[in-house]
């Protein structure tokens, strides 16, 4: 049993055979379940008619328990990295004190300043763009990970990449424009 179909046997009235209707149908999830109403449950064969205002009562309460749930995962996600991001600035200070003169230096803390705005960014938009949020942090992460004790040229060319990411994804602005 896959974890959708765990999710959706919580309700009550429903089982294991339903629950496959009810992914088959296309309400793979609490929240579509409780948008589908009672005319798009009643579509379903083998469900009764006078369980239906329980489902979508407790399908429409229980996602939004896990709507605020996943929400302040995220929050707490965008801490982690904006706290990770400072880090990272102050090590690369005590590592490449003398080097941060240099062209790649003052491009590496531009992009550490960029892209802790873009944290900020993230943040803000975090009601509108849940799912896109979640993979943005999640390629942000696997990212940074991957920068932790290289030389200044490769955090550079790092910090590009992950840069440019965010700029496609829409959670950073190119230098010049703001955010309205």
């Amino acid at each position: 049993m896959d974890d959708v179909t765990r999710e959706l046997r919580r309700l009550k009235g429903v089982g294991e055979v339903l629950a496959g209707r009810l992914v088959s149908a296309g309400m793979d999830s609490l929240e579509k379940v409780a948008a589908a109403g009672e005319e798009g449950l009643k579509a379903i064969k083998g469900i009764n008619p006078r369980a239906i205002p329980v489902i979508l009562s407790q399908a429409a309460v229980m996602s939004s328990d896990a709507s605020e749930r996943r929400l302040g995962e995220l929050r707490e996600r965008t801490a982690a990295m904006g706290l990770r991001v400072q880090t990272m600035a102050a090590d690369v200070k005590s590592r490449f004190g003398e080097e941060l003169a240099g062209k790649d230096g003052r491009k590496v803390e531009r992009d550490l300043l960029r892209i802790a705005g873009s944290l900020d960014t993230v943040a803000v938009l975090l009601e509108k763009r849940r799912k896109r949020a979640w993979k943005v942090l999640s390629k942000f992460e696997k990212r940074l990970s991957a920068l932790e004790g290289a030389g200044l040229k490769e955090i550079r060319k790092g910090l590009k990449k992950t840069r440019k990411m965010l700029l496609r994804t829409g959670f950073m602005e190119k230098a010049g424009k703001q955010r309205v």
